[in-house]
């Protein structure tokens, strides 16, 4: 069940929530909880094949990128998606210097209205 719950978060382009992947699986494995679902994405975080980000208003989502990278998350919809920049391993630098904290990573993710609700907005 592991390996379809990771399938699942490799193949979704814009970072799915636990809720999403189960009402995935759901017909496939009419046995799956979705306790079940919310357990192995933790573990498959926890041994990092795939990433959780944390969101402060709504569920939680996840990447099956775990190269560094940044997001970009829509303020009206809540889509989530993957912006490729030039990681800035200064920045870990600076802030370890400054705090005296051992940074291991960092994670950005910028706000703003994506295309679709840019245009709504008008």
């Amino acid at each position: 069940m592991r390996q379809a719950i990771y399938e699942a978060v490799l193949n979704h382009p814009v970072h799915p929530t636990a809720e999403y992947v189960y009402e995935q699986l759901k017909p496939q494995h009419p046995s799956l909880s979705l306790g079940t679902v919310y357990r192995n994405l933790g573990i498959l975080a926890e041994q990092g094949l795939i990433r959780k980000i944390e969101s402060q208003s709504g569920a939680d989502r996840f990447d099956g990128n775990v190269e560094p990278h940044f997001h970009v998350r829509c303020r009206e919809c809540g889509r989530l998606e993957d912006v490729f920049l030039s990681y800035d391993g200064q920045m870990d630098a600076q802030v370890q210097a400054t705090t005296g904290y051992r940074i291991e990573e960092h994670f950005v993710t910028f706000s703003g209205l994506c295309p679709q609700c840019g245009k709504k907005e008008k």
